[in-house]
């Protein structure tokens, strides 16, 4: 019995047929029975089997393939050797970088790769033995052609692809589907999806298979539905396919304006939102006033494209007033698709502002002791409302002392000082909101005054210089200082070292007690003369002196403490600070300031350290000399006290020394802060006793 498969390129057998002598099986290869048949894609790969008996393996020679009628071999397998001991292999021909004979297999085969379309036909295997007769074997190769690509069509044969349309709602659309190439002729299908919608498929007269799908009415539903049409010729392969999107026009189905309704402020700026729905693509929506179409217009489209919100922005006006508001939707692409909603427009308007000055005004600005009236013109709708008036940003309102009279529609100063200067607003407000007037500068000429009216306390050393500052306001500038010093000597002018349009400034350098004393200076610029002086009070001060019977109070192996006696102070608020050194000095390890007393606690030392502090005091007018202690810190092993050691007897003439040391410290700043208290007290008559005067010229 014989038998007779055909197998894909993987080898796999799909179908077999076995006969009997006298019965062939014509049904499934009648003019080949004897022969084998595989099948191959082109592309792909093939096996061609050589089924001689084992049992003569050893006695193989050679072993060629030929290929249809050719009498020259594709390939030899030289066995001469021993089919197992690395026969030579000869390809030759279209099969040398692409085939191998495999004899470790049984049946043997002849492997192809890289397979082509004419590698198809048949295959004679001959197999010849030392000893015994030849053999032959035949195989029949069927090379199968997918098709190149699958082409869709409309009705007037223009090729399609990807998005197509856009088709009306309701029309109906024709697909052609054909497959390029293809050995044998490929079946054409057409598919949505998952779903199939068409089998059947004819071959036109040129042997193209042919495919055509018919939608005789496209709905809603269809909108962007995806067509595919597959083509296949062979289960070795995926089918190849083409899709097409189809793309619909549709109406919109409904529009509305969906703002609030409410009355708009005319000259400010408003945003109304419409809606619309179902159209395909996105309508154009236009929005008219009136007549006049309004362009300042954004859209935003929904993701599927079936809703548009459309926003319009525009600034109303008095005579928009009753004027119709119009959305309109419209599908330019599909002919009387437009549709509307209008609202009726409501505008009101906020006040609409303009401030006067009424009284007379120089160019240069009013003179300090001027009367100034200011008018506010209001023109508002609805009619009723509030006026308010503000200076420098800030509401301002009637204040007798200050000479200011506020009434609904006017501003009155009746005398104007140089704090009266500024920007000045009028605002009126109704239920629509507030009207602002254009700001007005209103100018104040007055003569020069101190920025700083305080007297200013001014510690200087015998024998030092000191700048010293006069800053002052003026309107129009300063363009003249004038100082003089009041001390134990009398009174006697200094010159000024250097001025500017705001600031004098005297160097002054003390050379006896006798010379400190009061400053007092006074600016000048085209209005008058300054008429209270800026004081600065000058008395004597010194660098501090140097602290005095340091000790170590304390010390562990990590930590030291240290007090002093404080030295005098030389007439100002003095620190104290300690800088601690390695015992050779060279390297600064850490410093630590204190502004109470010279007590220093210093922690995060090494245990069992020498150590070099240095201790001074510092003022304003800089450092004292400095004292230099030697301290060490504790072994890690702390030792315990001696029972005969008095520890208050120790402790205790530091401890004092401290307390004392603060003492005198509280002592010093009290009495200074009573001398400050007095000479400012002294300085405050003297102004008040000017101020009196200068009330009794007038």
């Amino acid at each position: 019995m014989i038998s007779m498969s055909i197998r894909f390129s993987s080898g796999t057998f799909v179908r077999s047929c076995m006969w009997s002598v006298g019965f062939i099986c014509y049904f499934l290869l009648p003019a080949v029975p004897s022969h084998l048949v595989y099948q191959s894609v082109v592309g792909g790969f093939a096996e061609l089997s050589c089924n001689f008996s084992p049992v003569y393996e050893d006695k193989v020679s050679l072993i060629l393939w030929y290929k249809d009628n050719a009498t020259k071999p594709i390939y030899i397998l030289d066995a001469r050797n021993g089919i197992r001991n690395e026969p030579k292999h000869l390809p030759s021909g279209t099969l040398s970088n692409r085939s191998y004979y495999n004899v470790s297999v049984s049946p043997s085969v002849l492997q192809l790769w890289d397979v082509r379309e004419d590698d198809k036909g048949k295959f004679k295997c001959r197999v010849d033995y030392r000893h015994e007769p030849t053999e032959y074997f035949f195989v029949l190769l069927d090379v199968i052609v997918p098709p190149r690509e699958t082409i869709i069509l409309d009705k007037y044969g223009q090729r399609l692809k990807d998005l197509i349309g856009p088709y009306n709602e309701d029309a109906s659309l024709l697909l052609i589907c054909e497959a390029d190439g293809g050995k044998p002729p490929p079946a054409l299908t057409w598919w949505n999806r998952d779903n199939l919608l068409k089998a059947n498929f004819t071959l036109t007269p040129q042997g193209f298979p042919r495919n055509e799908l018919v939608l005789h009415q496209l709905r809603r539903d269809d909108l962007l539905i995806s067509l595919t049409c597959k083509a296949t010729n062979t289960n070795l392969t995926a089918p190849i396919s083409s899709s097409v999107t189809v793309d619909l026009y549709l109406k919109p189905l409904d529009v509305r304006i969906t703002s609030i309704s409410k009355p708009l402020t005319a000259n400010l700026q408003t945003e109304q939102v419409c809606e619309t729905w179902g159209a395909r693509p996105a309508p154009q929506v236009t929005w008219w006033k009136g007549t006049e179409r309004l362009l300042a217009v954004t859209d935003a489209v929904s993701p599927d494209g079936n809703h548009t919100v459309s926003q319009v922005s525009f600034i109303p006006g008095v005579e928009d007033d009753g004027k119709n508001l119009t959305c309109r939707a419209d599908n330019l692409l599909i002919p009387e698709s437009a549709i509307t909603d209008v609202r009726d427009l409501l505008v009101y308007y906020t006040p609409q502002v303009t401030m006067t000055l009424l009284s007379p005004l120089n160019e240069d600005g009013f003179v300090e002791g001027s009367e100034v009236e200011i008018d506010c013109s209001v023109e508002a709708n609805p009619t009723e409302v509030d006026v308010q008036w503000l200076f420098s940003g800030f509401p301002i309102s009637s204040d007798l002392k200050r000479g200011i009279i506020v009434s609904n529609y006017s501003l009155v100063i009746k005398d104007v000082q140089h704090y009266h200067k500024g920007q000045y607003q009028c605002v009126a407000t109704n239920q629509e909101g507030e009207g602002w007037s254009e700001e007005k500068m209103l100018l104040v000429q007055y003569p020069p005054v101190c920025k700083d009216p305080k007297v200013h306390i001014i510690p200087v050393a015998h024998g030092s210089e000191v700048n010293i500052l006069c800053e002052v306001d003026a309107e129009p500038e300063a363009h003249e200082f004038h100082w003089i010093l009041n001390n134990t000597l009398g009174i006697e002018s200094v010159k000024t070292a250097a001025t500017n349009q705001t600031t004098g400034v005297i160097s002054f350098s003390p050379l006896d007690p006798t010379d400190f004393g009061t400053l007092s200076c006074w600016a000048k610029n085209v209005v008058g003369q300054q008429k209270i002086p800026c004081k600065y009070r000058i008395f004597p001060g010194g660098l501090p002196e140097a602290p005095n019977d340091c000790k170590v109070i304390n010390k562990t192996k990590g930590s030291l403490s240290v007090g002093c006696s404080p030295g005098f102070d030389g007439g100002l608020s003095q620190q104290f600070q300690v800088e601690v050194y390695t015992d050779t000095k060279e390297r600064l390890i850490t410093n630590i300031s204190t502004s109470d007393a010279p007590f220093f606690f210093i922690s995060s030392l090494p245990a069992e350290t020498q150590f070099i502090l240095v201790i001074y005091a510092i003022n304003s007018l800089g450092r004292s000399s400095s004292v230099s202690l030697q301290a060490s810190t504790l072994t890690g092993q702390t030792k315990p006290l001696n029972k005969d050691t008095d520890i208050g007897t120790i402790q205790l003439p530091y401890i004092l020394g401290i307390v004392f040391g603060i003492v005198a410290v509280l002592i010093v700043i009290t009495a200074t802060n009573v001398f400050l208290k007095y000479f400012c007290a002294r300085e405050e008559e003297e102004i008040r006793g000017m101020k009196g005067d200068e009330r009794e010229e007038k």
